[in-house]
């Protein structure tokens, strides 16, 4: 049975907080000759006892991919017992930031721990990508699919099912998720890396995210959206607005591969109603495109939301975990698993979008 949020936060914040952080200031020296510290034996009156509980297991800076000196990471954590339990689904979660430079551990939700619960099945992982100042539009995309293809690759190592990925980001990050749902056999969003792996997911959890960038000043934010200096911009590699960029805006905007008769996987839509970063009508175009399309897409407007403030509540998460259940948590076709990773053909894009097609298949 699914737990509340409100009842397992604490203990999220708790793991990935201490997984994260460390204050030497405020640590002990234990003994050399002390390998096991004994459990107290004090019990004062009107205290009470409850048994701990393990959460998750926690894998930092896993490299999925390298160009030149820059290695990009995954942070992974997996439920405990991953060995006694059939393959589990993957749940890949792109941070939020404005495609800029920051410090990605910073930025992970410790709300994910809970999706790894072992009571909840999934494994996560969360991607790093390269920044706008050191690489421009396509560069980010291109780094989450090749995430995408290494976790797969490594199904076997990591006890995950190939055929049941979803992705999850939040502001440039929900973008990035956006983009890679519906952008599926885009050949300039492919690099070198695990080439013969599907870039494909089954699930897509938007929360937030950037659509049609030449429309965000048609609506009140706090940012020029389409200053040199803007997020957008900068990703693009110059001002979103001038005619020398619009193939490229064009390119990084999800709507563009949205069509009647192009299957998508299915979409969670979250957005604030007073979203003051990125305009919540951003959402309402990526919707109505899914929706005219006749997609399986579902939205919902948080009313009072600003960008990212009372989104991550136990209410909102629990509707992305019931939705993760209803699309990934499901036995795979056993005729299409062999060694827990995908059935490959030759190393040509058209096999790989052939078996991109046999995974949307197995839903």
């Amino acid at each position: 049975m699914k737990q509340s949020f409100s009842l397992l936060l604490s203990l999220a914040c708790c793991l990935v907080r201490s997984s994260l952080q460390f204050n030497p200031a405020s640590a002990q020296v234990t003994p050399a000759r002390l390998q096991v510290v004994p459990p107290s034996q004090e019990h004062p009156d009107g205290m009470k006892e409850i048994a701990s509980e393990d959460a998750a297991i926690y894998l930092p800076n896993v490299e999925y991919a390298k160009y030149g000196a820059r290695s990009l990471k995954l942070n992974i954590l997996m439920p405990f017992g991953q060995d006694e339990v059939p393959p589990r689904p993957l749940i890949l979660y792109i941070k939020g930031g404005g495609w800029r430079s920051r410090n990605w551990n910073s930025l992970i939700p410790p709300q994910l721990a809970y999706f790894a619960y072992k009571e909840n099945s999934y494994v996560v992982a969360i991607v790093e990508h390269r920044h706008s100042m050191e690489a421009k539009a396509p560069a980010q995309v291109q780094d989450v699919k090749a995430a995408i293809r290494f976790m797969r690759a490594n199904a076997e190592k990591y006890n995950i099912d190939p055929f049941r990925i979803g992705i999850w980001g939040g502001s440039s990050g929900g973008h990035l998720a956006a983009l890679v749902g519906t952008s599926d056999g885009v050949g300039e969003f492919m690099t070198e890396d695990n080439q013969l792996q599907p870039s494909c997911v089954q699930a897509v959890v938007d929360f937030s995210g950037p659509t049609d960038f030449t429309q965000m000043n048609k609506y009140p934010t706090r940012i020029d959206h389409d200053a040199e200096d803007s997020p957008e911009s900068l990703v693009i590699g110059g001002p979103i607005q001038e005619p020398k960029y619009r193939e490229l805006v064009q390119m990084y905007n999800p709507i563009t591969y949205i069509s009647l008769d192009k299957e998508l996987p299915p979409f969670l839509i979250v957005h604030g109603d007073q979203d003051a970063s990125v305009p919540f009508n951003q959402s309402v175009l990526l919707y109505t495109a899914l929706r005219d399309a006749e997609q399986d897409v579902t939205f919902y407007k948080i009313k009072g939301g600003d960008h990212g403030k009372r989104i991550w509540t136990p209410r909102v998460l629990n509707i992305v975990y019931d939705f993760f259940d209803k699309h990934l948590k499901r036995r795979s076709d056993p005729r299409q698993i062999e060694n827990n990773a995908p059935r490959m053909h030759s190393g040509s894009a058209k096999d790989v979008m052939m078996n991109c097609s046999d995974v949307r298949n197995t839903r």
